[in-house]
């Protein structure tokens, strides 16, 4: 064969037909597990993805009902939270009490919201009963209390015990009658009678403890002149110590540990 020779392109023979039909079988069944292997593809995703929102979604809707819980029943406050709170409540019931117990008015009323209040151990049995023993009928000013016992100082300062023999007790006694008249300098004050004048100013400075301790000091010729007035005067002294002792430890539990 010549180089210049052209060699025509021999044509592909089509392939038989038997042969055809295991072709196209091939491919649709290429195709069809193409499409399998996607469908079941997408059906893993779908799955995975719904694996992963349906814990998100629990605990989504568990926030919500814990949310609507709380707006419809508030919860009750923690214990250290509701003990602050009903100390607090406590003391302000104290503090109202003692207010009343300034007053010549009973305080029994205060008295029980006070009880009702009260955390456990902050009001002893010994404070609770001084202060209900005189709740329901309340207790004398110290005003009024100073406006008594001036208005018995003279009373107590006739029956005062003299010093000195009968001869001195007489002379003192028209001594005193001549100075009544402004003919004579008043004699010296006795013994007694300076300390009734103590008692009566440690009463206008408001100290009542003072005054009766003063009083309870009198003579003993004078002390059944002043029975009535050392018991109420007494018994107020004991219930203001009582309140006040029951706010000093109720405010001393309240303090934060050192």
């Amino acid at each position: 064969m010549s180089t210049g020779d052209h060699i025509a392109p021999q044509p592909i023979a089509a392939p038989s037909r038997p042969r055809r039909r295991a072709i196209i079988g091939i491919g649709v069944g290429l195709a069809a597990l193409g499409i399998v292997a996607g469908i079941g593809a997408l059906r893993g995703g779908s799955a995975s993805a719904s694996a992963a929102a349906d814990p998100l979604a629990a605990r989504v809707a568990r926030l919500e009902a814990t949310i609507a819980a709380a707006r419809d029943e508030p919860r009750p406050a923690p214990a250290p939270v509701a003990a602050a709170q009903r100390a607090d409540r406590f003391i302000a019931a104290a503090l109202l009490l003692q207010s009343a117990i300034a007053t010549p008015r009973p305080w029994l009323r205060e008295y029980q919201v006070m009880v009702a209040l009260a955390p456990t151990g902050a009001l002893p049995a010994p404070l609770a009963e001084v202060l209900l023993s005189h709740a329901g009928r309340g207790l004398p000013t110290e005003a009024e209390l100073r406006e008594r016992f001036v208005s018995l100082a003279p009373q107590l300062a006739a029956r005062a015990p003299r010093q000195g023999d009968a001869i001195d007790q007489t002379f003192s006694a028209l001594r005193g009658a001549v100075a009544g008249i402004g003919l004579a300098a008043p004699p010296a004050p006795s013994d007694q009678e300076q300390a009734i004048a103590g008692v009566v100013q440690q009463l206008r400075r408001g100290n009542l403890a003072a005054a009766v301790a003063d009083a309870s000091a009198l003579a003993p010729s004078l002390q059944p002149l002043l029975v009535g007035w050392l018991a109420q005067a007494s018994a107020r002294l004991a219930v203001e110590q009582a309140v006040q002792e029951t706010l000093l430890r109720a405010l001393m539990s309240q303090a934060p540990p050192a």
